[in-house]
């Protein structure tokens, strides 16, 4: 089978605006061919095309007059909608993507990207260069959930931390540098907060999730932690994007009770 005949039906909608048209707007509603015409920029005899190509591809189908998606159609149009969400996030904050490293997350949640589509990128400002910190802090005392991880030494997290976990319980996940950072301060032992479960993992982006927001830092491409910059987000997908993020690394991860270094219960 030679690749022409091979095209996927991904590219074979996206190769042509006016099957894409078509495709997502009969995803929304049934629609004639009438109809169609009538509603979308293009040509009518590029909308009859496209609906004649759409149908032989197999994404199209007939019902009487009007046009529907087959179950191929669906899944291409999924496929289609999470491009156009990503192009869009991609778009909406360029510079921040052209110079942060994306490989710092996990393939898996490469994938869903576009979960992040309407957050802001929010950088601190030489004049309140401890501004983002103080807006996670306040959003972490607000929050029955607390999620962070942490692959830098932040030195007033744990503090915040054993005041947010005073009412509600708490999860940690830091990597091996912060546990020799924090016995070095702390006479050789990692104090545990009594209300707090921390876990060791080689995570390479800063995450904090509540109940309604999260934050995220991912890595220039140096390879070196961005403490002025944080990706904030408040949409619910971002949120349960975040948190599925923070439980595949959690479940990956050593508690450090387990973890071959002295600790006390504080």
């Amino acid at each position: 089978m030679s690749s022409i005949e091979r095209e996927s039906f991904v590219e074979f909608v996206t190769s042509s605006a006016t099957r894409e048209s078509v495709l997502c707007r009969v995803a929304d509603a049934p629609a004639t061919t009438q109809t169609l015409c009538g509603e979308l920029d293009g040509s009518e005899s590029g909308i009859y095309a496209a609906t004649s190509q759409l149908e032989k591809k197999g994404l199209l189908r007939r019902e009487g007059e009007e046009w529907s998606l087959t179950g191929l159609g669906l899944i291409v149009r999924e496929v289609v909608t999470d491009r156009r969400k990503l192009d869009a996030l991609l778009s909406s904050n360029s510079d921040y993507w052209r110079t942060h490293d994306v490989t710092a997350l996990p393939k898996a949640f490469r994938s869903r990207l576009q979960a992040l589509l309407g957050s802001d990128v929010v950088q601190v400002s030489d004049a309140d260069p401890a501004g983002i910190v103080r807006l996670i802090r306040e959003r972490l005392v607000e929050s029955k959930r607390v999620a962070v991880a942490a692959p830098v030494h932040f030195p007033n997290l744990g503090q915040t931390l054993r005041e947010v976990c005073a009412e509600y319980p708490g999860r940690l996940l830091i990597t091996e540098a912060v546990v020799e950072e924090i016995r070095r301060h702390d006479g050789g032992e990692v104090p545990v907060p009594e209300n707090l479960s921390i876990r060791v993992a080689d995570v390479k982006f800063a995450l904090a999730v509540t109940d309604d927001m999260s934050f995220l830092s991912l890595p220039t491409l140096d390879g070196e932690y961005d403490a002025r910059t944080e990706i904030v987000a408040d949409e619910d997908q971002s949120t349960e994007w975040a948190l599925d993020l923070f439980e595949w690394s959690w479940r990956r991860a050593t508690p450090i009770e387990e973890y071959p270094v002295p600790t006390r219960r504080i």
